[in-house]
């Protein structure tokens, strides 16, 4: 889907109200649901006649970092507040540069530090909440927990009872100098000498993690439906990946369709495992993702906020949580926050990784995390180009050149097919007049017109699906380099020429606001691809059917639509590859040599084969020479 940011300031949500309808005793009885988190909080302080307002001087915060990130935490809730991905060095040596741009600069415990903000302003919990009415906002965000610090083993424990008094809550951040991972670890044990319920309705209790993770790129309202779709929400349950779009219902049109939802608290959805339970859950940006993975105890399954423009992620869901006399519940978590690549997610330290050592601290981490990524079935080709890309990157530092010697030795590496490709539509422009002649003379019978043709693309050893091969061979990687060039956090806010941001648009300029269609943003690669487009298909194209023709006209015009609005780096890259296209069939058109057919009732072969249709009556000149 950042710091301080030309982004959204942290804020909170317009209220919305869900207008349910449940009828009870024939009588139609409307419940309305507030969705304002202030009035949530009002509302779980009313109901918690124990929770004391903090003062402000009573809240107690620290700082941590490691050598890749930068946390904020608050005695009060006990919660993460801000989390930031820094500047740092990877394994291999080489530097990660994530706060490219001269606004992504804070003041960390005194010092400047470049750094891209993760947590939206919002904070990330880490809190059950035992009312579902007050999702997202547990009443635990209020309650000002005791805490401590060790620094050295950068462990931070916070600790308080719940709003009954009924058990105690304490919760431990465990971080690690050179790791994307943290451990985090819930404990909740009866303080009474009677079996209790966590939750005071006995029923599902809720554990919310990770809020809709950032950093938002624009403002708001400035996004469209692309920029909606790079801020997502995921589980895996069930043995089954699901994701869906953040601010949506999950709700799709069969489930309306099949199911009533008459009298049902639409709002929220619970999903529980029939065979496994839930392996993680988390939240994704556009270059990030933030996981939970519980370790020991699983879930028994996940709710999902259905209400339009939430922001919640994923909750886990404990069911019939009850705690006998000085019983004690201890749920290990391991926690992700990082790049949405395969080598972030890898353990620098060999000792942590669970893989390698059977009694790390992460043992029972879910070996299907790459899945929460969400790059398509293409990613082991995406993630291949990308492994290019920063090679190229490290002997030629600037990602657009890196981008124009991809391209070139993507078609030195495809040059067989290319090349055939080529061969073939300078034979196709060569039989154009024959072709020509044959839809003339048969215009009133399609069917023998067509069979002309094929015995004239026989004859001459031509084929017309040739010049097509390379193309849809090329189409899986295309969609590959589609997803690496928009979701490669090394593009973004990587300069090139005129380029500002090779993720982004290359705008050069904005129009006032319009009428009926706002304002217009001026991009210039798009125009250059759609020229290189008109040449390539001019130089390519030999059909003389008018339909044909007005697609190749066309054919530019939906290309710029669908390129307007793409990264920069996905449009030169096509742009590139027309260049080279039309270079190619340039130099094959002068210097490519085409062996003409000799005719199949052996007599001699006509200089040109076009000189034997266009004629008229050559077979009885034949004849009355004979």
């Amino acid at each position: 889907m950042g710091i301080n940011y030309i982004f959204f300031p942290p804020q909170t949500p317009k209220p919305k109200t869900v207008t349910e309808t449940a009828k009870t005793d024939g009588a139609d009885k409307e419940k309305t649901a507030t969705t304002d988190p202030k009035a949530e909080i009002k509302k779980a302080t009313t109901e918690s006649p124990k929770l004391k307002p903090v003062k402000p001087e009573e809240e107690k915060t620290f700082s941590l970092k490691t050598d890749s990130f930068l946390v904020r935490f608050s005695s009060l809730g006990g919660r993460i507040t801000e989390y930031y991905i820094k500047d740092h060095k990877e394994p291999d040596g080489s530097e990660f540069v994530i706060a490219k741009d001269p606004k992504f600069q804070i003041d960390f415990e005194g010092q400047t530090e470049k750094a891209v903000e993760l947590t939206r302003g919002q904070g990330f919990d880490f809190n059950i909440i035992e009312d579902k009415d007050t999702i997202p906002f547990s009443a635990y965000n209020l309650v000002n927990f005791s805490s401590s610090y060790n620094a050295e083993t950068k462990t931070i424990v916070f600790e308080a009872p719940s709003l009954d008094g009924k058990f105690t809550i304490q919760k431990k951040f465990q971080f690690f100098p050179s790791e994307n991972y943290f451990k985090f670890n819930l404990t909740l044990k009866n303080r009474t000498s009677e079996t209790i319920h966590i939750s005071p309705s006995k029923s599902d209790v809720y554990f919310r993690s990770f809020s809709s993770l950032g950093p938002i790129l624009k403002k708001k309202e400035d996004f469209n439906d692309r920029d909606n779709a790079h801020y997502f929400r995921y589980y895996y349950l069930d043995g089954s990946f699901k994701d869906h779009v953040d601010g949506t219902s999950t709700q799709g049109f069969f489930d309306n369709l099949f199911g009533s939802n008459e009298g049902k608290d639409t709002r929220y959805e619970i999903k529980k495992g029939s065979n496994d339970k839930v392996d993680f859950v988390g939240t994704g940006s556009r270059y990030f993702i933030g996981v939970i993975d519980p370790l020991n105890d699983k879930p028994a399954g996940v709710l999902l906020d259905n209400r339009k423009g939430n922001e919640t992620g994923v909750l886990l869901v404990y069911d019939n949580w009850k705690l006998g006399p000085g019983e004690e519940v201890n749920l290990d978590y391991a926690a992700y926050v990082g790049v949405r690549e395969l080598d972030g997610t890898a353990f620098r330290d060999s000792k942590l990784d669970p893989k390698i050592n059977k009694d790390s601290t992460f043992a029972g981490l879910s070996e299907s995390l790459d899945k929460s990524f969400n790059q398509g079935i293409t990613t082991p080709l995406r993630n291949g180009i990308v492994w290019i890309l920063k090679k190229i990157y490290l002997v030629i530092p600037n990602y657009g050149w890196a981008i124009v010697i991809f391209a070139i030795l993507f078609k030195l590496a495809f040059y067989p097919l290319n090349k055939k490709q080529a061969e073939s539509m300078k034979k196709m422009q060569e039989l154009s007049p024959q072709i020509k002649l044959i839809n003339e003379k048969y215009a009133d019978d399609p069917k023998l017109k067509q069979e002309k043709t094929i015995e004239l693309y026989k004859k001459n050893g031509t084929n017309p699906m040739a010049g097509c091969l390379p193309m849809l061979i090329q189409i899986p990687i295309f969609i590959a380099l589609y997803t690496a060039f928009s979701d490669t956090v090394d593009l973004w806010n990587s300069p090139f020429l005129w380029i500002k941001d090779l993720s982004e648009p290359d705008t050069v300029f904005t129009t006032p606001k319009l009428a009926f269609i706002g304002t217009l943003a001026i991009n210039i690669l798009p125009l250059i691809m759609v020229a290189t487009q008109v040449v390539q298909s001019k130089m390519t194209t030999v059909s003389t059917d008018p339909n044909q023709k007005m697609m190749m006209y066309m054919m530019p015009v939906i290309m710029l639509y669908f390129f307007w609005s793409m990264p920069a780096g996905v449009t030169m890259y096509w742009t590139m590859q027309n260049i080279l296209s039309i270079a190619q069939q340039v130099y094959t058109n002068k210097f490519g040599k085409s062996e003409d057919k000799k005719p199949t009732n052996g007599g001699p072969a006509p200089a040109n084969n076009s000189q034997a249709i266009a004629r008229p009556g050559f077979r009885n000149q034949n004849k009355k020479k004979k």
